[in-house]
Protein backbone atom coordinates (compact mmCIF):
# COMPACT_ATOMS: atom_id res chain seq x y z
CA UNK A 1 0.00 0.00 0.00
CA UNK A 2 1.17 3.34 -0.85
CA UNK A 3 0.77 5.16 2.81
CA UNK A 4 0.52 8.50 1.26
CA UNK A 5 -2.95 7.78 0.25
CA UNK A 6 -3.49 8.11 3.84
CA UNK A 7 -2.79 12.07 3.71
CA UNK A 8 -5.69 12.29 0.44
CA UNK A 9 -8.81 13.75 2.30
CA UNK A 10 -12.29 14.57 0.50
CA UNK A 11 -14.21 17.33 1.35
CA UNK A 12 -17.90 15.81 0.96
CA UNK A 13 -19.69 19.52 1.23
CA UNK A 14 -17.58 20.95 -1.37
CA UNK A 15 -16.82 17.65 -3.13
CA UNK A 16 -13.19 18.73 -3.20
CA UNK A 17 -10.66 16.54 -2.47
CA UNK A 18 -6.65 17.48 -1.17
CA UNK A 19 -3.57 15.94 -0.73
CA UNK A 20 -0.63 18.15 1.55
CA UNK A 21 -2.88 21.48 1.31
CA UNK A 22 -3.20 21.05 -2.57
CA UNK A 23 -6.45 20.51 -4.02
CA UNK A 24 -7.06 17.38 -6.44
CA UNK A 25 -9.67 17.01 -8.90
CA UNK A 26 -11.79 14.20 -9.81
CA UNK A 27 -12.22 12.68 -13.03
CA UNK A 28 -15.50 13.11 -13.98
CA UNK A 29 -15.40 16.61 -15.14
CA UNK A 30 -12.52 15.96 -17.44
CA UNK A 31 -14.62 13.05 -18.61
CA UNK A 32 -17.41 14.79 -19.14
CA UNK A 33 -15.13 17.54 -21.32
CA UNK A 34 -13.58 14.35 -22.87
CA UNK A 35 -17.30 13.14 -24.14
CA UNK A 36 -18.62 16.40 -24.44
CA UNK A 37 -21.29 15.81 -21.78
CA UNK A 38 -22.18 18.46 -19.69
CA UNK A 39 -24.90 18.60 -16.96
CA UNK A 40 -27.40 21.88 -16.83
CA UNK A 41 -27.92 23.03 -13.45
CA UNK A 42 -31.69 22.71 -13.54
CA UNK A 43 -34.11 21.21 -10.34
CA UNK A 44 -34.45 18.34 -11.99
CA UNK A 45 -30.32 17.54 -12.60
CA UNK A 46 -30.06 19.00 -8.71
CA UNK A 47 -32.98 16.62 -8.27
CA UNK A 48 -31.20 13.61 -9.28
CA UNK A 49 -27.77 14.22 -8.03
CA UNK A 50 -29.56 14.27 -4.39
CA UNK A 51 -30.65 11.15 -5.11
CA UNK A 52 -27.74 9.42 -6.06
CA UNK A 53 -26.43 10.59 -3.17
CA UNK A 54 -28.19 9.26 -0.80
CA UNK A 55 -28.67 5.77 -2.50
CA UNK A 56 -24.63 5.82 -2.51
CA UNK A 57 -24.64 6.98 0.98
CA UNK A 58 -27.56 4.03 2.21
CA UNK A 59 -24.77 1.17 0.24
CA UNK A 60 -22.22 3.00 2.18
CA UNK A 61 -23.58 2.87 5.65
CA UNK A 62 -24.91 -0.99 4.99
CA UNK A 63 -21.04 -1.65 4.31
CA UNK A 64 -19.71 0.54 7.01
CA UNK A 65 -21.94 -0.02 9.97
CA UNK A 66 -24.69 -3.10 8.55
CA UNK A 67 -27.32 -0.60 8.02
CA UNK A 68 -30.10 -1.85 5.74
CA UNK A 69 -31.31 0.42 3.21
CA UNK A 70 -34.51 2.06 3.04
CA UNK A 71 -34.64 3.02 -0.70
CA UNK A 72 -35.80 0.69 -3.40
CA UNK A 73 -32.22 0.94 -5.55
CA UNK A 74 -30.00 1.17 -1.68
CA UNK A 75 -31.83 -2.43 -1.18
CA UNK A 76 -31.57 -4.00 -4.73
CA UNK A 77 -27.38 -2.52 -4.56
CA UNK A 78 -27.64 -4.43 -1.14
CA UNK A 79 -28.93 -7.23 -2.35
CA UNK A 80 -26.66 -7.61 -5.14
CA UNK A 81 -23.67 -7.21 -2.69
CA UNK A 82 -25.11 -9.97 -0.41
CA UNK A 83 -25.68 -12.05 -3.76
CA UNK A 84 -21.87 -11.61 -4.59
CA UNK A 85 -21.17 -12.60 -1.23
CA UNK A 86 -23.28 -15.80 -1.17
CA UNK A 87 -21.22 -16.85 -4.39
CA UNK A 88 -17.78 -15.89 -4.42
CA UNK A 89 -15.42 -15.92 -1.13
CA UNK A 90 -15.00 -11.72 -0.29
CA UNK A 91 -13.00 -10.77 2.17
CA UNK A 92 -14.64 -7.60 2.90
CA UNK A 93 -16.93 -4.79 1.32
CA UNK A 94 -15.36 -1.31 1.20
CA UNK A 95 -17.43 2.14 0.35
CA UNK A 96 -16.46 5.01 -0.79
CA UNK A 97 -12.52 4.21 -0.86
CA UNK A 98 -10.14 6.90 -1.44
CA UNK A 99 -7.84 6.85 -4.89
CA UNK A 100 -5.11 9.23 -6.13
CA UNK A 101 -2.22 10.04 -8.74
CA UNK A 102 -1.01 12.40 -5.94
CA UNK A 103 -0.28 14.79 -8.64
CA UNK A 104 -3.49 15.89 -9.41
CA UNK A 105 -6.11 13.37 -9.51
CA UNK A 106 -8.33 11.82 -6.90
CA UNK A 107 -11.47 10.30 -6.19
CA UNK A 108 -13.41 7.53 -4.16
CA UNK A 109 -14.40 4.45 -5.69
CA UNK A 110 -18.33 3.52 -4.42
CA UNK A 111 -17.34 -0.08 -3.92
CA UNK A 112 -14.58 -2.13 -3.69
CA UNK A 113 -14.83 -5.92 -2.60
CA UNK A 114 -11.98 -7.58 -1.84
CA UNK A 115 -10.85 -10.90 -2.44
CA UNK A 116 -8.83 -13.92 -0.78
CA UNK A 117 -6.45 -14.26 -3.48
CA UNK A 118 -4.92 -10.59 -2.98
CA UNK A 119 -7.64 -8.94 -5.69
CA UNK A 120 -10.27 -6.94 -6.00
CA UNK A 121 -13.61 -5.94 -7.97
CA UNK A 122 -14.32 -2.52 -8.31
CA UNK A 123 -18.12 -1.19 -8.14
CA UNK A 124 -19.56 2.12 -9.16
CA UNK A 125 -23.54 2.94 -8.58
CA UNK A 126 -25.41 4.97 -11.09
CA UNK A 127 -29.05 5.99 -10.37
CA UNK A 128 -29.16 7.47 -14.00
CA UNK A 129 -31.77 6.66 -16.37
CA UNK A 130 -29.81 5.53 -18.87
CA UNK A 131 -26.18 3.33 -18.62
CA UNK A 132 -23.54 5.35 -20.68
CA UNK A 133 -20.94 2.61 -20.92
CA UNK A 134 -18.28 4.64 -23.15
CA UNK A 135 -18.28 7.32 -19.58
CA UNK A 136 -18.48 4.31 -17.28
CA UNK A 137 -15.91 2.12 -18.83
CA UNK A 138 -12.97 5.64 -19.00
CA UNK A 139 -14.63 6.53 -15.17
CA UNK A 140 -13.73 2.98 -13.96
CA UNK A 141 -10.15 2.90 -15.40
CA UNK A 142 -9.23 5.53 -14.33
CA UNK A 143 -9.98 4.23 -10.76
CA UNK A 144 -8.44 0.63 -11.51
CA UNK A 145 -5.36 2.58 -11.79
CA UNK A 146 -5.39 4.62 -9.09
CA UNK A 147 -6.34 1.43 -7.09
CA UNK A 148 -3.73 -0.57 -8.10
CA UNK A 149 -0.90 1.84 -7.72
CA UNK A 150 -2.40 2.88 -4.08
CA UNK A 151 -3.05 -0.15 -2.59
CA UNK A 152 -0.88 -2.76 -4.19
CA UNK A 153 -4.06 -5.27 -5.17
CA UNK A 154 -4.91 -6.40 -8.59
CA UNK A 155 -8.01 -5.42 -10.45
CA UNK A 156 -9.46 -8.32 -11.52
CA UNK A 157 -13.04 -7.21 -13.13
CA UNK A 158 -15.33 -3.78 -12.53
CA UNK A 159 -19.03 -2.84 -12.55
CA UNK A 160 -21.62 -0.65 -12.46
CA UNK A 161 -24.33 -1.05 -10.62
CA UNK A 162 -27.39 0.36 -12.04
CA UNK A 163 -29.99 0.84 -10.32
CA UNK A 164 -32.60 1.64 -13.09
CA UNK A 165 -32.43 -1.33 -14.61
CA UNK A 166 -31.52 -3.22 -11.78
CA UNK A 167 -28.52 -4.52 -13.77
CA UNK A 168 -24.63 -5.28 -12.93
CA UNK A 169 -22.85 -4.25 -16.28
CA UNK A 170 -19.40 -6.14 -16.52
CA UNK A 171 -16.99 -2.88 -17.53
CA UNK A 172 -13.79 -3.50 -19.81
CA UNK A 173 -10.48 -1.64 -19.48
CA UNK A 174 -10.27 1.69 -21.94
CA UNK A 175 -7.12 1.84 -23.45
CA UNK A 176 -4.22 3.36 -21.72
CA UNK A 177 -4.12 6.49 -23.67
CA UNK A 178 -7.40 7.69 -23.41
CA UNK A 179 -6.83 7.02 -19.40
CA UNK A 180 -3.38 8.89 -19.40
CA UNK A 181 -5.77 11.66 -21.54
CA UNK A 182 -8.10 11.93 -18.27
CA UNK A 183 -4.87 12.64 -15.82
CA UNK A 184 -3.46 14.99 -18.00
CA UNK A 185 -6.94 16.81 -18.65
CA UNK A 186 -6.35 17.36 -14.73
CA UNK A 187 -2.71 18.26 -14.65
CA UNK A 188 -3.67 21.36 -17.00
CA UNK A 189 -6.57 22.38 -14.26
Amino acid sequence: MDNRIKAVTFDEEAHKYFYNGKELYGVTTSIGKLMEKSFPDTVTVQASVIYGHDVHKESELWIKENKEPSSEAGKWIVQYLKDIQSQVDVRKFEAELLVSDFEKTASCVDIVAHLPDGKAVLFDIKTTSKFDRAYCSLQLSCYKRMFEACYGEKVEAMYVLATKSKRAFRILEQETGRVQKIFDMNKER
